[in-house]
């Protein structure tokens, strides 16, 4: 796909898995990076998004939701979920067209991933749009203790998966409160969420020390994304989970 702001980008997809520490993997959250057509620099989706039209973003929505349906296979059998990144203009966009909401159903494995920045998070499910997509999809939320909402969202069970935000983990894990401080917050989410998901453990040590602790899956740069034509060697278990991670 190629949007022409300024310039002209041409995307391409990738998926970064999320593994149980027993090296299964669990989800894949699908990564949209664009590369400028006169310079070898990857601009992540984040970034580029604000520059975009409500047509641009849901023109890259649905070649997402593309490449999610060129994989069906893969994730019905393996039984892997896809979490797909959405700010408050797509949910508003989804919730209003019909025919994106009937595709999106249609992808039983999907689930759409907000952050601690949606607007009016805090209102739980007194947020219209927000209990509308919880009613109609499985949410996940990407970056929880980032600071930015309170949990009423969480404690209204409107997320089937959390990830705790990487800032927020990296900050604290080296203190000594750490295991009493994360050993709360893990009683508190657990019974809210089917999976709980830690983020930001970039080296081995941290991924010892963060394996004794009760998460559901971890997500790391120790485990890279891959391109849509390796997905499926996303399955063999990482060396770092399966292995001795000393």
């Amino acid at each position: 796909m190629k949007i022409h702001l300024e310039a002209d980008y041409k995307s391409y997809t990738a998926f970064y898995p999320v593994y149980s520490f027993d090296g299964q993997l669990i989800s894949v959250e699908l990564l949209t990076h664009f590369s400028h057509s006169t310079a070898n620099v990857a601009i992540p989706q984040h970034i580029l998004l604000p520059q975009l039209t409500t047509d641009q973003r849901i023109t890259l929505l649905q070649t997402q939701i593309n490449s999610i349906e060129k994989h069906h296979d893969f994730f019905r059998q393996q039984g892997v979920k896809v979490a797909l990144k959405i700010d408050d203009i797509l949910a508003k966009a989804i919730l209003e067209s019909e025919f994106l909401a009937r595709k999106l159903d249609a992808l039983e494995w999907l689930e759409l991933e907000i952050n601690e920045s949606f607007p009016d998070l805090k209102l739980g499910k007194d947020n219209p749009s927000l209990m509308a997509l919880s009613q109609r999809f499985d949410l996940s939320l990407e970056n929880y203790g980032a600071g930015k909402a309170p949990s009423k969202a969480v404690y209204d069970d409107l997320f089937s998966r959390i990830k705790l935000d990487k800032g927020f983990i990296q900050h604290n894990i080296n203190r000594l409160s750490f295991r009493p401080f994360i050993s709360t917050i893990l009683d508190h989410i657990k019974p809210h969420c089917q999976q709980v998901i830690v983020q930001g453990i970039d080296d081995l040590p941290g991924l010892e020390k963060i394996s004794h602790y009760d998460f559901d899956g971890i997500q790391s740069s120790l485990f890279s994304p891959v391109g849509e034509d390796a997905l499926s060697s996303l399955i063999d278990p990482p060396k770092e989970l399966v292995g001795d991670p000393h």
